[in-house]
């Protein structure tokens, strides 16, 4: 089975198209339920989106003191480090909204034991979403590396299939924290964010052969939606 594939001129398009993709499922899981679970991405890509998303008329459509923000991923630094994917979300997006501070659960990149910080982040999930066996997000942004990674899942990297979080680590060692595909494909909405003709090669790779062994071909949600929303430099080699 084919992924579900949107291809954008540009990256303006895509962004546009993007944040009002987002605007409709958390509007949609709003109608159900009180309040619902946004799992964030890093990277150049989704960081125009959340500035859309944090301007008008997109900030007056959803409620987002409704809403419970985590992160798919982070890496092992500060939260005011250039390279935080929180700091990023929080500068572009987050300080921007009415958001209730205990809404905002972010990994502790900066203790010094990732290992540790990732279990933390696994209970801080369980307290969330209280005796769900596997919790399941309402929506989570994936991004996508020219290398096919996705999230801090790098190619060859193994993992720990029944964890949630686990302490990870880039091909130059540079120590990162990780959901895993287990809680990922849970998730009832995902969407893929990918900009850029420098991951034409992986993105074909990925979408052209789904069984593929690059990480990101392992997000394949077990009982939700994905959708693959690229731009056309990124599409550049695909056969489809």
């Amino acid at each position: 089975m084919h992924p579900d594939l949107q291809v954008y001129p540009d990256i303006e398009a895509l962004r546009k198209a993007a944040a009002e993709r987002i605007v409709t499922i958390l509007d949609e899981a709003h109608a159900g339920q009180e309040t619902a679970a946004f799992v964030l991405t890093g990277g150049d890509t989704p960081k125009p989106v959340y500035e859309t998303l944090a301007s008008l008329p997109y900030r007056e459509r959803v409620a987002w003191d409704r809403i419970h923000f985590f992160w798919g991923d982070e890496r092992c630094v500060s939260p005011d480090h250039p390279d935080s994917n929180f700091g990023m979300a929080w500068e572009s997006m987050l300080s921007k909204l009415p958001i209730p501070p205990g809404h905002i659960h972010r990994m502790r990149g900066e203790m010094p034991d990732p290992e540790e910080a990732a279990a933390l982040y696994d209970q801080e999930i369980r307290n969330v979403f209280g005796s769900a066996a596997l919790p399941s997000f309402d929506l989570v942004l994936h991004g996508m590396g020219d290398d096919g990674h996705t999230a801090s899942l790098f190619p060859g990297a193994t993992w720990d299939e029944e964890r949630l979080t686990i302490a990870t680590s880039t091909p130059a060692n540079a120590r990162r924290i990780s959901m895993t595909p287990r809680i990922l494909n849970a998730a009832k909405n995902g969407i893929f964010l990918v900009a850029g003709s420098r991951k034409a090669a992986a993105l074909s790779q990925v979408i052209d052969d789904p069984g593929g062994d690059l990480p990101a071909s392992r997000i394949r949600p077990t009982r939700g939606t994905l959708v693959w929303m690229v731009d056309a430099p990124a599409a550049r080699l695909l056969r489809r």
